[in-house]
C-alpha cells in the first residue's frame, strides 16, 4: 500500500539523490572548468593591456617675483586677472575642449598620427617607439584612415606594403629613404635599427601600420581624457587610458603645457595693446610738443623777447599746473566713457579699452576692468566648447552682469567727483587768467605759448611713465598654474585578468550545473533498487538483472532454470508472500508506465515460476490493444477474451493449457475494434470471478498506464498490482507520477519491480549494504532484458 504523501518541499532522500547524481557526473567539473580556465587566460593574455597615465596641475600659483620690488601686473592693469576668480569647473571644460586638444595632436603630429604593431601568432601587440622603420605620411586618400596597412622588410633596402582597397588586395614595393607615390597616398619610409646582419631575423616579423586623421585622434583622446578637480583644491588631475605608456605621457605633457601657454596669452595680449595705446597716445603728444616748441622759438625771435619776468613766470607756472591736472582729469573722463561704452554696447572682451587701464589711475577700477575681461574670455571659450547652456555657463553669465552693473555705477560716482574737481580746478585758472590779462600783450602771447608747451610736456612725462609700468608689469607675468606632478602611469586599466579568469571559470562551474540539470532532469535515470527506494515509499517487489541478447518474451524460467533470472523470479516470488498477508487465491495485475519495459516478459516468467512452485496458475491476456503472450507461448488466438466478451464462446472453451504444467492460458482472442469497450464489459468480470475460483493465482497482462487507462480499471479487481520499471528510462519523474496515480485511485497491495538492472550496480548494492550471495547476485535481485 502506498503510504501518504510527504509534503515537504525537500526531502533526505531527495538530497541522497541528488547528491548521486553529482557524484555520477563527477568528471565534468574536472574536464570543463580546468578548460575554461585555459580559455579564460588566453582570452585575458589575447587583449591588449590599457595603461592610465595621470599628472597633476595647481591653479592659482602664488610663484610671483616681490610686489614690493617691481611694479606688478596689479599695480599696472589687469590686477588680479588671473587670481581673484578661477572656475575650476570651467577650465575642466577648456582642458577637455575639441580645440584645445586639437591644438595637442596637430603639435604631436609627426609622433601620433601612424600607429605600428607587430603581429603575433596570438596576438597583435601596438609599438610606440624601437620598430625597425617610421611612416612619414605627407598626403593620404581619406578613405584609408584607420585602414590596416601590412608591412613586411624584403631585405635592408626594400620592403613591401599590402592593404585593401574594396575587395580588391593592394600591394607596392618601395625603398627605404626614398618617396613611396601612388594616386592614394604619399609616404617617406624610413629604416631603424637593422642592417644586413640582422635583417634576416627582422624579415620573419609581420608588421602593420595604420595611418589617423587628426578628428579620429582628436575624438580618441577626448573620449579616454578625464579631468578631476578634489573637493576644497585648486588642483586638476589629468589622468588619460591608453596602450601605449609613452604616447599617454607625451600627450599629457604637451596639454600641460598648452593649456599653461593658453592660461598667459590673453594677458600677454591685453599688456600689448596697452602698449601700443600708449605708443600711439605719445606720437600724438610728440608732435603737440615739437609744433609748440618750434612756435614759441619762431615767437622770441619775431618779437625779440628773452624771457618772462618773475610775476609771469609765477602765473604762467601756476596756471600750467592746473592746466595740466585738467588735462589728466579729462583723460580719466574720456577713459572712464569709453569703459562706460564697452560694459553698455557688450563688445567682445578682445576689444577693451586699454585706456581703461591707462589713463584712470584707480587701482579698483583697473582690477574691476581686468576681472571683467577675464570673466568675458572664459565665457568665449566656454561657448566655443560647449554648445549647450548649462549651470557654469549660466553662473559665469550671472557673474559677468553682476560686475558689470557694480562698474557702471562705479564709473557713474567715479565721473561725477572727477566732474566736481574740473570745476574747482576752471575757477582758478579763471583767476590766474584774469592776472595774466595784467601783462603787456607780448609777454601773454608767449606766456601762452609756454603754457600749451608744458602742458604737453607734463602729458608726455605721464604717458612715458605709464609706459614703463606697462613694460615692467609684463616681465612680472607668469604662469598662475603649474604642473605639480609629471605624467606617470597609476596602473593597469583593462584588462583585469584576474576577473576575466574568474569569470570563464564561473561560467565553466554554471555549465557542469546546467549540464548536470539537466542530466538530472531529463536523462538520469534509476539504475537500481536502492536508487528507486531513494525516491519512493512505495514497496519494491525487486529486480531484474539485464542480460544482453535475450528474447524479450521468452519463458527463460522454464528454458534456464539455474540462471541468475530464473533466481530472480524465485525472490519475486517468495516476496509476493509478504505483499499481501492475506491468504487465499489471488489476483496479480502486471503493467508498465510505456511499451517496450518488460511487461509481458515478466507476467510470462512470473506466472511460469508460480506454476512450477506447484501452483494452478491462469494467465490472462488483456492488453487487448497489442497483446504479446500468444507470441511467446506460441499459440494462436482463435478464441479467447474477445470472443467470450462478444458471446461467441464460453470461458471455459476458451482457456488453453501450455506446455508448462498447472499454467493455463486465456488469450486475447481476435483483436476487437473497441478493446477499452470490452474492459467495462459485465463478461470481463465474470472472467476475473472464474480465475479467483478455479485458480491459485490470476496473472493479468494490461496495457501500459501513459498510453491507456484500461489498466488502472482493472487493479479495483487485482490483489496486487505490480509495475514494471525499466532502468532505460525509469526516473523520477516517472515515479512520482506512478505514485499519484497510487494516492488518487486509492490502489492497495501495489509494488514496482524494476528491469535492466546492470550488473555492476547489482554488485556494487550487495557489496554496499552486504546482501546476497557470494557469487555477487542477491537472493531475491536479478534480471531484465534489452528491448532491440
Amino acid at each position: 500500500m502506498a503510504s501518504k504523501k510527504d509534503t515537504s518541499v525537500l526531502k533526505f532522500d531527495d538530497l541522497k539523490y541528488i547528491w548521486r547524481t553529482l557524484v555520477q557526473n563527477w568528471y565534468l567539473p574536472l574536464i570543463i572548468i580546468p578548460l575554461f580556465y585555459l580559455l579564460g587566460y588566453f582570452m585575458a593574455y589575447k587583449q591588449l593591456e590599457t595603461y592610465e597615465v595621470g599628472t597633476q596641475l595647481l591653479l592659482k600659483n602664488n610663484d610671483q617675483y616681490n610686489r614690493s620690488s617691481l611694479i606688478s601686473e596689479e599695480s599696472g592693469f589687469y590686477g588680479s586677472v588671473g587670481s581673484s576668480f578661477v572656475d575650476n569647473s570651467n577650465e575642466q571644460r577648456v582642458i577637455t575642449s575639441y580645440d584645445m586638444i586639437e591644438k595637442v595632436v596637430s603639435k604631436l603630429k609627426s609622433k601620433i598620427q601612424v600607429s605600428y604593431y607587430i603581429i603575433g601568432r596570438v596576438r597583435t601587440k601596438e609599438e610606440f617607439s624601437g620598430m625597425p622603420f617610421t611612416v612619414d605620411v605627407n598626403n593620404i586618400n581619406s578613405s584609408l584612415y584607420e585602414a590596416p596597412f601590412l608591412f613586411r622588410i624584403l631585405n635592408e633596402k626594400t620592403y613591401e606594403i599590402s592593404y585593401k582597397e574594396g575587395d580588391k588586395e593592394v600591394k607596392q614595393q618601395g625603398t627605404f629613404g626614398k618617396e613611396l607615390l601612388s594616386l592614394n597616398y604619399d609616404f617617406f619610409i624610413n629604416s631603424n635599427f637593422f642592417t644586413s646582419a640582422n635583417v634576416g631575423d627582422i624579415k620573419q616579423m609581420q608588421y602593420e601600420f595604420v595611418v589617423h586623421s587628426i578628428p579620429s585622434l582628436v575624438y580618441g583622446f577626448q573620449g579616454s581624457l578625464k579631468v578631476e578637480n578634489p573637493d576644497y583644491t585648486n588642483i586638476l588631475k589629468l589622468t588619460i587610458s591608453d596602450n601605449l605608456v609613452e604616447r599617454a605621457s607625451l600627450f599629457l605633457d604637451t596639454l600641460s603645457k598648452l593649456y599653461i601657454d593658453n592660461s598667459l596669452k590673453n594677458r600677454f595680449d591685453l599688456n600689448e595693446r596697452t602698449m601700443q595705446y600708449i605708443d600711439r597716445q605719445m606720437v600724438e603728444v610728440s608732435a603737440q610738443l615739437k609744433y609748440y616748441e618750434d612756435t614759441m622759438q619762431n615767437y622770441k625771435s619775431n618779437r625779440g623777447i628773452l624771457d618772462l619776468n618773475r610775476e609771469e613766470t609765477d602765473y604762467f607756472t601756476k596756471l600750467s599746473t592746473y592746466d595740466n591736472q585738467r588735462t589728466q582729469l579729462n583723460l580719466q573722463i574720456e577713459s572712464l566713457n569709453d569703459l562706460e561704452e564697452y560694459i553698455i554696447q557688450d563688445k567682445d572682451p578682445q576689444f577693451l579699452p586699454p585706456s581703461a587701464f591707462v589713463s584712470t589711475g584707480d587701482g579698483f577700477l583697473s582690477k574691476s576692468a581686468g576681472e571683467l575681461y577675464a570673466l568675458q574670455s572664459q565665457l568665449n571659450q566656454m561657448h566655443n566648447t560647449s554648445k549647450d547652456k548649462n549651470y557654469a555657463v549660466t553662473n559665469l553669465e550671472n557673474n559677468i552682469k553682476k560686475s558689470k552693473q557694480d562698474l557702471l555705477v562705479y564709473i557713474s560716482n567715479a565721473r561725477s567727483a572727477i566732474k566736481n574737481v574740473i570745476g574747482n580746478i576752471n575757477k582758478e585758472i579763471a583767476t590766474y587768467v584774469g592776472g595774466i590779462k595784467t601783462i603787456p600783450q607780448k609777454q601773454r602771447e608767449l606766456l601762452g605759448i609756454q603754457r600749451s608747451l608744458s602742458i604737453n610736456e607734463g602729458l608726455y612725462t605721464f604717458l612715458l611713465q605709464k609706459r614703463a609700468n606697462t613694460y615692467i608689469a609684463r616681465a612680472t607675468i607668469i604662469a598662475e598654474t603649474k604642473v605639480i606632478e609629471s605624467p606617470r602611469p597609476t596602473g593597469i586599466v583593462t584588462p583585469n585578468k584576474k576577473k576575466i579568469i574568474l569569470q570563464y571559470i564561473f561560467v565553466g562551474i554554471a555549465l557542469c550545473v546546467l549540464i548536470i540539470l539537466i542530466r538530472f532532469f531529463f536523462f538520469t535515470t534509476i539504475q537500481n533498487t536502492v536508487e528507486l527506494k531513494e525516491v519512493t515509499n512505495t514497496p519494491v517487489l525487486g529486480d531484474l538483472l539485464q542480460v544482453k541478447n535475450m528474447s524479450p518474451v521468452g519463458i527463460t524460467v522454464d528454458e534456464d532454470p539455474k540462471s541468475h533470472i530464473a533466481e530472480n523470479f524465485r525472490t519475486l516470488r517468495t516476496n509476493l508472500q509478504y505483499l499481501s498477508i492475506d491468504t487465499g487465491k489471488k489476483i496479480i495485475l502486471f503493467t508498465s508506465n510505456a511499451p517496450g519495459e518488460g511487461k509481458t516478459f515478466t507476467s510470462i516468467n512470473m506466472a511460469t515460476m508460480l506454476a512450477k512452485g506447484g501452483k494452478k496458475v491462469l494467465l490472462l491476456e488483456l492488453d487487448l490493444h497489442k497483446p504479446r503472450v500468444q507470441k511467446a507461448l506460441e499459440m494462436y488466438p482463435d478464441k479467447g477474451i474477445s470472443t467470450i466478451v462478444a458471446g461467441q464462446h464460453s470461458i471455459e472453451e476458451s482457456i488453453k493449457k501450455t506446455r508448462i504444467e498447472n499454467l493455463e492460458v486465456l488469450l486475447s482472442g481476435p483483436v476487437p475494434p473497441n478493446p477499452s469497450e470490452m474492459v467495462l464489459s459485465q463478461q470481463l468480470k465474470e472472467i476475473f470471478a472464474y480465475g479467483k475460483t478455479h485458480y491459485d493465482y490470476t496473472i493479468i497482462d494490461t496495457p501500459p498506464v501513459s498510453l491507456i487507462s484500461d489498466a488502472v480499471y482493472m487493479m479495483q479487481y487485482a490483489d496486487i498490482s505490480l509495475f514494471v520499471l525499466n532502468t532505460k528510462n525509469a526516473n523520477k519523474h516517472i515515479v512520482t507520477i506512478i505514485d499519484d496515480l497510487i494516492e488518487n485511485n486509492q490502489i492497495k497491495h501495489f509494488a514496482y519491480i524494476l528491469n535492466g538492472v546492470k550488473r555492476q550496480n547489482k554488485i556494487y548494492y550487495y557489496a554496499k549494504y552486504g546482501k546476497g550471495y557470494s557469487y555477487g547476485y542477491g537472493y531475491g535481485y536479478g534480471y531484465g532484458y534489452s528491448k532491440k
